[in-house]
């Protein structure tokens, strides 16, 4: 019976400590943040991009001069009609052509998706061909076929002949491929598809000995970067009820349609 006593009169005090310990760890669980599936996102885009920028340093570090040597000891007839075929896609001219034509080619069958990736592709180029050819002028870089070494660069001051950092066949590749990959990521085949032409053009540029391995990275980053903001402009814009569309017609103009309902 004493037992017995001593354990109901422990009873309360256990059930008090248990009770306490259960507070302490719902209080711990809400002052733990809970990060949302948003926020990951950001977090990994965030990490990736950090991975990218020191992959490229240390293209222009340790493996500019390897690459650039291993490319040229593979030159022969069948790499070099490949080289011919696509590098031309990489031009600026090429993409605005092709922009042209895709967009008289929207309008006339009233496909709304290609119409609004005119739009942003139009809105890509622009803000890649600002970015690229503010870097050039920026870093003045020596292209490999001056004989010039790897971290040659004559900078702002400079008297803006060499301009070799960012590759602009590469970043208006990535910039188009960018806004095809996002506009139809639901076509299984269309992201690998731009991506991997895209690419055959930055390594073009490589081999035909005009720009080092990191010149390609860089130029393939401002190029994404570059449809990623217009299309994030695009987001913002439709947000606050803001329309920009292309008419084709007699006249061509440019439409700015502004919902009040908003």
């Amino acid at each position: 019976m004493k037992s017995h006593a001593i354990f109901l009169v422990l009873l309360p005090f256990s059930l008090a400590n248990a009770q306490q310990l259960q507070q302490k760890d719902s209080t711990l669980k809400e002052a733990i943040p809970v990060i949302s599936p948003k926020a990951k996102i950001q977090l990994l885009k965030a990490g990736a991009s950090i991975a990218y920028a020191a992959l490229t340093y240390h293209c222009f570090k340790e493996e500019d001069n390897h690459f650039q040597k291993e490319m040229l000891e593979h030159i022969n007839g069948f790499n070099t009609r490949i080289n011919r075929a696509v590098s031309p896609l990489g031009l600026g001219q090429t993409n605005w052509l092709a922009l042209g034509s895709t967009t008289a080619y929207a309008y006339l069958t009233k496909n709304t998706r290609l119409q609004k990736t005119v739009y942003i592709w139009a809105g890509s180029l622009l803000i890649n061909d600002v970015l690229t050819n503010e870097l050039k002028l920026s870093f003045q870089r020596h292209r490999p076929v001056t004989g010039s070494p790897f971290n040659t660069f004559d900078w702002r001051a400079g008297p803006g002949i060499h301009k070799s950092l960012p590759s602009a066949h590469t970043s208006n590749a990535f910039a188009t491929a960018t806004v095809f990959a996002t506009m139809y990521k639901d076509k299984s085949w269309v992201p690998p598809f731009a991506y991997g032409m895209a690419t055959l053009v930055g390594l073009s540029r490589v081999y035909d000995n005009a720009h080092w391995l990191s010149d390609v990275m860089a130029g393939a980053a401002v190029g994404y970067l570059s449809a990623k903001a217009m299309i994030t402009i695009d987001k913002a814009l439709s947000k606050k009820g803001i329309r920009i569309y292309p008419q084709l017609g007699k006249h061509t103009s440019v439409t700015l349609l502004y919902n009040f309902e908003q």
